[in-house]
């Protein structure tokens, strides 16, 4: 028991200024006496310990008092006796005390205090009032008091509260244990604790934030004899952090995908259900490319993405189907897309409400009278999109939310329209890339092919991949592959350039390594020309050229940086052909080199770029090791052989543009080829003429017999006169009849313009006059002039 100090009055000692606690017991005696209550009234402690408390009254006042004593709760001012003779005005609180031993516990100050004032206990009004939640929780965890905020939350008086746990005046669910729970940790321990708790307020939907702080409450001789618990009102805060949450999430996951539709359903599901609980978008023609027309000068739009909450009350599913998602509306002017539109501006309102009308919601799912609606113009680099629309079905939206809803508008408006224009831009490049590239294999006897190409997808953009089957003179034909470095118009655009520059060197007949030489040249002189300052100044790309000759199975390949092609064997296995690596397009200045390989009967050969096999998941040996597997079982079919490739072997998500080529050379008949070795004589022309005219009555093409010998006339003469021997003559018979002659000059013939009197110089002009098309390639040896007669189909 403490004991008061020797106090000479109240005036000197600066602890008379303080609050004094006196102890009462169960029978209005004094067992507890503070220093402060000592330095206030002049006794010491053993002076008045064991004493009537109501002796320390002035006699007129204590019939108050005694009352006091039997109260709940007593506060009032009243009149003490000093021990110097005197009295001493104070403010008191008499406050019941659970602990065993103890009834009542005077608090008492001198006036003018801060618990009293003019009859009402300042201390006493500040907590009752405060707009802070206020409990005290005995040590059983039950309510002594509350104020009168925490009635108005809990919707009931103190005394229905007193002497109730948490957990049996409100939901027994996890948040009110886990504030129990703290309650007892602060109880226990002696330690401040804090929790964060939601409740709503009555008379509204939306829960609030309420941040609670839990203290101990000590006695005289710090024994924990209560506890109390101050719950603040955080929501404002709470809900602008999840307003810049949400608005965070929107920046950082719209639009990722660069695709409308997609970017419309980004925004819908984000919103719901944080901030709605229905999300719509609509679009009008111009966001979709549509050419569609207004109706009297009212817009129309197209519902593009809805959202429903998890309530399993609200689907998307539920509120729109297909046909509905895929139909144009009318907009009426006076409903809230019409304001939104045309005001240009976010449309807020509390629901029902006339202008709330959607023709995709069912009237039964539509939002009830507690709800509201906002519907806000998507508008980008101005031109307005389309609209979205939120609802709610129990809270109506207020003006921070109205903020929120325009900065989700701007930022869903901004990237819809760069997915529109990405992907305006695609389907251009999609395009051009389309008409640039062959539709079927031209008709030629030297192989049988089919071509297969995937675009990657609208995230990647359209890439410069290419194949092309070309065929050139002597029934042979040229196989090529490539791809340009980089996605877009400018990609499809420098792919077609190339592609016309191959054609071009292929059709002067040159070997694979010349030919890559000479395409290296003009993607450097391309490079060259492009604007200094361009977003993607360089040109690059990866080449595979190969030419087979259907009369020796024999076939040459150069590569310029591209993956190796694939030769699959009539068993099934397959392996990389090993070529040499060149560099890639554009470097300039380092050689090609060419290999030549004979190719098996029956067997394949597949080309294709690097989008084929690889992917981020997948490197390229696995990927080749994956298309070997599916070659392993190849069938008769060359389009079932790609088709199956196309679908087996391709990466499921496109992040590059696959193109395939697959080939399964032909050997021309022996019987349909002709060779003679012709002497350096003019004499041996007339006996080419002979035998040449001999082996096209054999093949039946006697109608063929003139022009031919003309032809072959003219060219072994010519052969004889400026060429040097060997001199070779040879016939194939195709689908066209060539002749060709062979001789070891490399100086190339050319035609001329034969003057009246002139008695040469019609040779080539007449083999020109009698063939479809003429030329001339060289070779190791010197050089082979050719010409051909186009054939009639055969029935």
């Amino acid at each position: 028991m403490h004991t008061a100090a020797e106090s000479g009055g109240a005036d000197g000692d600066p602890a008379a200024n303080r609050v004094a606690a006196i102890s009462v017991d169960a029978h209005g005696h004094v067992d507890g006496w503070s220093p402060e209550a000592g330095a206030l009234l002049g006794y010491r402690g053993d002076e008045v310990i064991g004493r009537s408390v109501l002796d320390l009254v002035e006699e007129s006042r204590r019939h108050a008092m005694a009352k006091g004593l039997d109260a709940r709760r007593w506060i009032d001012r009243s009149v003490l006796r000093h021990k110097a003779g005197g009295t001493v005005p104070v403010d008191m609180v008499l406050q019941p005390m659970l602990t065993e031993g103890r009834l009542t516990l005077w608090l008492i100050s001198r006036p003018p205090g801060l618990m009293v004032d003019s009859g009402i206990g300042l201390l006493a009004r500040a907590w009752t009032q405060s707009s802070a939640a206020i409990v005290v929780w005995s040590r059983e965890l039950r309510v002594l008091w509350a104020n009168d905020r925490t009635c108005q939350l809990f919707d009931m008086d103190v005394g229905q509260m007193r002497g109730r746990r948490i957990t049996e005046i409100l939901t027994p669910d996890d948040q009110h244990y886990a504030v129990e729970e703290k309650v007892r940790q602060a109880r226990d321990s002696g330690v401040a604790r804090s929790i964060h708790t939601y409740e709503k307020v009555p008379g509204e939907n939306r829960p609030h934030e309420w941040v609670l702080h839990i203290d101990p409450v000590r006695d005289l001789y710090g024994t924990v004899v209560a506890v109390c618990s101050m719950a603040r009102d955080n929501s404002a805060e709470f809900w602008a952090r999840q307003r810049l949450t949400l608005l965070d999430e929107a920046r950082r996951n719209i639009g990722l995908s660069l695709d409308v539709g997609r970017t419309a359903r980004e925004l819908t599901g984000l919103s719901v259900p944080d901030l709605a609980d229905i999300a719509m978008v609509h679009l009008l023609p111009e966001a979709l490319g549509t050419d569609r027309s207004v109706s009297r000068g009212r817009p129309a739009v197209r519902l593009v993405a809805m959202s429903g909450d998890a309530s399993g009350q609200i689907r998307a599913g539920h509120l729109a189907d297909e046909q509905t998602m895929s139909t144009w509306h009318v907009v009426d002017r006076r409903s809230l897309l019409g304001r939104a539109l045309s005001e240009r501006r976010a449309v807020r309102v509390d629901l029902p409400h006339e202008a709330a009308v959607w023709p995709e919601l069912r009237s039964d799912l539509a939002p009830d009278g507690r709800g509201g609606a906002v519907c806000a113009p998507l508008t980008a680099r101005g031109t307005t999109l389309g609209v979205v629309t939120f609802l709610r079905r129990e809270v109506p939206f207020d003006a921070e939310d109205l903020l929120l809803v325009e900065e989700l508008a701007d930022t869903t408006a901004m990237c819809i329209d760069n997915a529109r224009n990405y992907e305006r831009e695609h389907n251009t490049a999609l395009a051009l890339q389309q008409s640039l590239l062959p539709r079927e294999p031209p008709a030629q006897n030297a192989v049988d092919a089919a071509y297969g190409y995937r675009p990657a997808d609208l995230a990647a953009g359209v890439g410069g991949d290419w194949f092309d089957v070309i065929p050139l003179s002597g029934a042979r034909v040229a196989l090529v592959m490539g791809d340009v470095v980089g996605h877009g118009v400018r990609a499809a655009a420098t792919m077609g350039r190339l592609r016309s520059v191959v054609r071009a060197l292929a059709d002067i007949d040159l070997q694979p390594e010349e030919l890559l030489t000479g395409l290296d040249d003009i993607v450097n002189r391309m490079d060259q020309e492009t604007e200094t300052g361009s977003p993607d100044p360089e040109v690059g790309a990866s080449v595979l050229y190969a030419v087979y000759d259907p009369t020796s199975r024999r076939c040459r390949l150069a590569r310029a940086a591209h993956v190796e092609p694939l030769l699959v064997l009539p068993d099934g296995t397959s392996r990389l052909l090993d070529l040499p690596e060149g560099p890639p397009l554009g470097l300039g200045g380092l050689p090609f080199e060419s290999v030549e390989v004979v190719l098996p009967e029956e067997s394949l050969l597949v080309f294709f770029t690097d989008g084929v096999v690889k992917s981020r998941d997948r490197d390229l040996g696995e990927g080749i090791a994956r298309l070997q597997e599916c070659l392993s079982a190849a069938t008769s079919s060359i389009t079932a052989v790609r088709d199956k490739i196309l679908t087996a072997v391709l990466p499921e998500s496109a992040h590059d543009d696959a193109a395939l080529l697959v080939a399964r050379p032909r050997a021309l008949d022996s019987a349909d080829v002709a060779h003679w070795e012709v002497p350096a004589s003019p004499s041996a022309v007339a006996a080419a003429r002979d035998r040449a005219s001999e082996r096209l009555s054999a093949w039946g093409l006697d109608d063929r017999s003139f022009a031919t010998e003309l032809i072959v006339s003219e060219l072994v003469t010519n052969a004889i006169r400026h060429g040097r021997p060997p001199i070779h003559l040879r016939l194939i018979k195709d689908r066209s009849l060539i002749c060709e002659v062979v001789d070891g000059s490399d100086a190339a013939p050319h035609l001329r313009r034969a003057r009246t009197f002139d008695e040469g110089g019609r040779g080539l002009f007449l083999v020109a006059q009698l063939s479809s098309r003429w030329g001339s390639r060289h070779t190791a040896q010197g050089k082979i002039i050719w010409a051909e007669q186009q054939l009639d189909p055969v029935v």
